[in-house]
């Protein structure tokens, strides 16, 4: 009877563990589902993971995520890697010459020629109407035309001013010197020091494909700036992937000032902040954490100042840090309170993050869905160099770009929470059963084995007592 027993149990347990194993998912495990369009007969397809699924995933990993196919059938999948920070190209100094005119004259009134010659470059400017040799500095040209890069962003180093500067400039472009257009109108310039604070605010952010020449001018004559160095930032490789933000309120935590929680209502990838202050002529120091469940510790993410000043002209802010990358719901902002906080008035917050990509075998017809949320799921999702033969070569295949609509319900919220698996339970029920099973049969063998070594005993002493002389 007991081995019968045995084998049941374990006959259980088998079943258990293949039924919790192989159990094929279906779209009504997942709470939301996303449309796929724009698929045809390609057999690659790539998909930018947007902000609904970052909101309904049950997993900050995105591990419950998922393709489907039309006759629900789970397709091959993988994350297209994102580039990392350090592959970032390093900023490059370009050439630059001042433009001089008449005290109150445009830079935009003065004829410009580069001359090269003997591979030296010399800038000509020609005065409408003006004084010969002037000596006041209405701007800057800055020479791209040996750069075969594309440039985000300049940054200006300038002599110190007594006092701080605040002020504005403007960036034109031009590939020939002669027809310009803007680029960026009051970029904001600051730097302050006060209290052992140091606030400096000198990249201006451009787009310079195809131009050759940028002008800077400042709106305000007195506000020109002594220039010792313009740098470039070479466009981060990372861009081509989808950056994506969302706007947010942080509200004040009750019985502690200065302190104020944002809720993003979903594990974004989050790697940039921006802290935008409510009243003008605000300096904010502030430390920021964050946490993804309301009752975990808060982990320290990145100190900055935020400021939004105003003089004679459109607030200047400082507002957007860079911060390690985390896929955190709740951040928290505890502002200085040494210099008043930030008044009164909504902290508004907005979070920005890389959005993630997957790569999706079109296998099957369709149409395709994208299902998440799911808090029993496992993570399935392949390799690239798997999903896409030759990744990274000039042979790898195709991959055409498909586009997810609104998301539609299918399990509802309820499924991204964790819930009691009963196969799982089933199968620990199984197992220690058989535990205890194997243990009982093991106490009586050794019960059974101890009664049989003392009955060998006292036959031994009884044959030894009938064989002694001295008894009889």
């Amino acid at each position: 009877m007991n081995r019968y027993l045995i084998a049941a149990l374990l006959g259980i347990s088998s079943h258990c563990a293949v039924s919790a194993g192989t159990a094929a998912e279906v779209p009504a495990d997942f709470a939301y589902a996303l449309p796929i369009s724009g698929t045809g007969a390609n057999a690659l397809y790539r998909v930018t993971i947007p902000p609904a699924v970052y909101e309904g995933s049950a997993f900050a990993d995105l591990r419950d995520l998922r393709v489907f196919n039309g006759a629900d059938e789970v397709v091959p999948h993988a994350f297209r890697p994102l580039v990392a920070a350090s592959e970032q190209p390093p900023a490059v100094s370009l050439p630059f010459f001042a433009l001089r005119g008449e005290r109150g004259s445009r830079a935009a009134d003065l004829d410009i020629a580069l001359e090269t010659h003997n591979g030296d470059v010399s800038l000509r400017v020609t005065s409408r109407g003006q004084e010969e040799n002037p000596e006041d500095v209405l701007g800057y040209l800055v020479d791209l035309s040996e750069r075969r890069e594309t440039f985000s962003s300049l940054r200006l180093q300038w002599d110190h001013q007594p006092g701080g500067y605040i002020g504005t400039v403007n960036v034109e472009a031009s590939s020939n010197l002669k027809n310009w257009s803007y680029v960026v109108r009051d970029a904001p310039l600051l730097s302050l020091s006060q209290g052992g604070h140091r606030l400096e605010q000198n990249e201006v952010p451009v787009k310079t494909a195809g131009k050759k020449y940028l002008r800077l001018t400042w709106p305000e004559a007195d506000k020109v700036l002594r220039l010792n160095s313009v740098r470039a930032q070479p466009v981060d490789k990372r861009t081509s992937l989808t950056r994506t933000s969302k706007q947010v309120e942080a509200l004040p935590v009750a019985g502690e000032a200065g302190e104020y929680i944002a809720d993003l209502g979903g594990m974004f990838p989050v790697d940039r902040l921006t802290i935008r202050l409510p009243q003008d002529t605000s300096v904010a120091p502030s430390a920021l954490f964050s946490r993804n469940s309301d009752n975990a510790q808060w982990r320290p993410a990145s100190r900055t100042i935020a400021y939004r000043l105003r003089e004679d002209g459109p607030a200047i802010e400082h507002a957007t840090r860079s911060v390690p990358p985390r896929a955190h719901r709740y951040w928290l902002f505890r502002v200085n309170q040494q210099g008043g906080g930030i008044g009164a008035g909504a902290l508004d917050i907005e979070a920005g993050w890389l959005a993630h990509e997957i790569i999706f075998t079109a296998r099957g017809a369709g149409p395709f869905r994208l299902a998440y949320g799911n808090s029993r799921a496992q993570g399935n999702a392949l390799s690239v160099q798997t999903v896409v033969p030759n990744w990274g070569r000039d042979s790898a295949p195709q991959i055409s770009i498909a586009m997810t609509g609104a998301p539609q319900m299918l399990a509802g919220p309820e499924a991204t929470r964790q819930r009691v698996d009963s196969g799982k339970i089933g199968l620990w029920i199984a197992l220690l059963a058989s535990v205890a099973v194997l243990g009982f049969m093991a106490w009586r063998i050794s019960r059974q084995m101890q009664s049989a070594d003392s009955d060998s005993d006292v036959a031994h002493t009884d044959n030894a007592s009938s064989s002694d002389p001295d008894t009889r």
